[in-house]
């Protein structure tokens, strides 16, 4: 299993007592995850059953480390991603085996599957919980809505949200529940999404690098094509993860003063530490500019329709390489009407 202590970077995790081997002197478009050189060499790979390991070592400060990413893998990111979701959706090994042999045209087994289960299973901290709830229809809740010519799967985890919400945010969980008969004509008919405009919201926001860029470099592996991304992101975060309850989750927000209407979906909606977090996955999340301020009206509109206090919410936006995260309660917000309804 994978240190959950170790340094994730590009594929690349560290690993010691590593066994030398004659380097390879090939150009190699690797980072060493200690100190970001691109001067790596090759140190020879390692066998195992279910894949090889390139491993590598920095000619900068001597640092040797392996690739876990899916690239030696002898089944493709797409059967893996998939086998894991599969199996943390409450079904057996032998289930899960015979779903993707028939899904992929592959050939696994039970060991194989656990294997993976074992390999990756720090990116699936709700395997601990598996034993508490059912299958597949008993588990995800799943709608499509379709909202300015835009696909929207709407997906809430039915064991998170009645374990870990119903009692701390009632209000949250009658709200996310609501959408299992559609989404209300109003979200329609209300104004622009959310992610259109720039408003005036400074924030000063912590970043780090967690579990959620770790699980979203593990997702994103799978992706056929960059536009498939977002949508293996959501997915894999609220099947594996203990803290995402719902995804696409619509809001609205009317403020009769202006005149404005803004609707929109948030990527996740995650409770943890007696707070709810608005999180959305961002490519490049460190250029995006308009992360802070969407988030901040989204953080606004929820606390309206589900009545959470405002300083039991945090904002948060990420992709593989960094994570944000602020308190909208402490941003400074420019615009007079934003401000009144916040």
């Amino acid at each position: 299993m994978l240190d959950p202590d170790s340094i994730w970077l590009g594929g690349i995790i560290l690993e010691s007592g590593l066994i030398k081997s004659e380097a390879d002197t090939e150009k190699i478009r690797v980072k060493c995850p200690n100190c970001t050189s691109k001067k790596v060499i090759k140190r020879g790979r390692s066998e195992g059953k279910f894949r090889t390991r390139q491993r590598y070592e920095c000619k900068e400060c001597g640092k040797r480390f392996a690739d876990i990413s899916f690239k030696y893998m002898k089944h493709t990111p797409q059967v893996i991603f998939n086998a894991l979701n599969f199996y943390n959706l409450g079904h057996n090994l032998e289930e899960t085996s015979k779903e993707v042999n028939k899904k992929f045209k592959v050939k696994t087994s039970k060991s194989t599957i656990h294997c993976w289960i074992h390999e990756f299973g720090d990116f699936c901290p709700i395997r601990s919980f598996r034993k508490e709830f059912s299958r597949d229809n008993d588990v995800l809740f799943t709608k499509r809505f379709e909202h300015e010519n835009l696909d929207y799967l709407f997906m809430y985890h039915k064991f998170k949200l009645d374990s870990f919400v119903k009692d701390k945010f009632s209000d949250l969980a009658n709200y996310i529940i609501r959408f299992e008969k559609g989404c209300p004509d109003v979200f329609f008919e209300v104004g622009k999404r959310c992610s259109s405009p720039i408003f005036g919201v400074s924030v000063e926001a912590r970043e780090e690098k967690n579990l959620a860029c770790k699980m979203a470099g593990f997702a994103s592996s799978a992706a056929i094509s960059n536009h498939d991304r977002h949508k293996l992101v959501e997915r894999f975060m609220i099947i594996n993860d203990k803290a995402t309850i719902a995804c696409e989750l619509p809001v609205w927000y009317w403020d009769k003063k202006a005149d404005l209407g803004i609707t929109g979906h948030i990527d996740m909606i995650q409770v943890r530490n007696n707070l709810v977090y608005l999180v959305d996955y961002k490519p490049n999340a460190t250029q995006d500019k308009k992360a802070a301020s969407q988030l901040y009206f989204y953080a606004s509109a929820l606390s309206y329709r589900a009545k959470l206090p405002f300083d039991k919410i945090r904002c948060a936006w990420f992709d593989e390489e960094s994570y944000f995260e602020y308190a909208p309660a402490n941003a400074r917000v420019k615009d007079s009407v934003i401000k009144d309804q916040a």
